[in-house]
């Protein structure tokens, strides 16, 4: 395959590096610019500007299967027009949610594929690691979207209750989703710890499946012979995520299948966003 990486020389550089040891690879063009490229078998759009999603449906309406690498996009009205423009010129789209592509969330997935219960618990400081509300907000839209994804569910019903502290800084978070297959999935975040947490269980009547996500070490609990609950342990190198999650998306457009976070994965994340900002807002 002919693959282009179109962004800045310093990161299609680094995302160089993850595509060349792979044989399904053939040659790499590199440019700043879309225009740069005129053929390719797939590309990988590395854009944190605002105009990211214009500069997506210039990359379908050339035809080029697209692998968005920037934070998730939450522009409803620009997704729903990039999805009907990506279906009638049957491109594949993938978008860069690494909570959903790190490898051990999608061990996860694999080892309890219909999950009934999803739980995610994180605690940060926040003099380290916040600057904003938009940082918070990040946080655990991200945890959404890793729920949406491993529940594959519409939803039922939402709760979320937000902590402010005076004069106005969000410090934690509680959300919780009732799904459409009877699962749920609650989601806390606490920006106010004095330690660094952070931990996913999913799990259903077989399984129970937990990651530390900062060790990226996963856990799987089944009951054995003798009735007592077995774990099974496997760490997993977040440094190989994007060179896999690369790979994922070139196999996926050789083989014409949907990508490892579509476009379908992305709007659901984008709407239920809209449905929480509406359920804080009541409050």
């Amino acid at each position: 395959m002919k693959v282009a990486i179109i962004g800045d020389a310093t990161r299609t550089h680094a995302w160089e590096q993850h595509l060349m040891p792979h044989n399904i690879v053939r040659e790499v063009e590199m440019s700043p610019t879309i225009n740069g490229v005129q053929k390719t078998d797939a590309c990988f759009l590395l854009d944190d500007t605002q105009n990211n999603l214009d500069h997506l449906i210039k990359t379908v309406q050339k035809g080029f299967h697209t692998f968005l690498i920037t934070r998730i996009p939450l522009q409803v009205d620009k997704l729903e027009k990039i999805k009907r423009v990506a279906e009638e010129a049957r491109v594949h789209l993938q978008f860069a949610h690494w909570p959903s592509l790190s490898s051990a969330s999608q061990s996860m997935m694999q080892k309890v594929p219909k999950p009934t219960f999803i739980n995610v618990s994180r605690e940060l400081s926040f003099s380290s690691t916040l600057d904003n509300e938009y940082e918070f907000d990040h946080l655990w839209i991200d945890e959404i979207g890793y729920c949406l994804k491993v529940m594959n569910s519409g939803i039922h019903h939402i709760e979320v209750k937000k902590l402010t502290l005076e004069p106005n800084q969000t410090i934690s978070i509680q959300l919780f989703i009732r799904f459409e297959n009877g699962g749920t999935s609650s989601v806390f975040i606490n920006s106010g710890s004095s330690e660094q947490r952070h931990k996913r269980v999913i799990a259903n009547h077989n399984s129970i499946v937990e990651c530390d996500v900062i060790s990226q070490t996963v856990k799987d609990g089944r009951i054995n012979n003798s009735n007592n609950i077995f774990f099974k342990k496997e760490e997993f190198d977040p440094s190989k995520s994007a060179e896999k999650a690369a790979l994922q998306f070139l196999k996926a457009v050789q083989l014409d299948k949907e990508p490892a976070y579509t476009i379908h994965d992305l709007l659901h994340l984008a709407r239920t966003v809209k449905k929480v900002e509406g359920r804080i807002k009541q409050f």
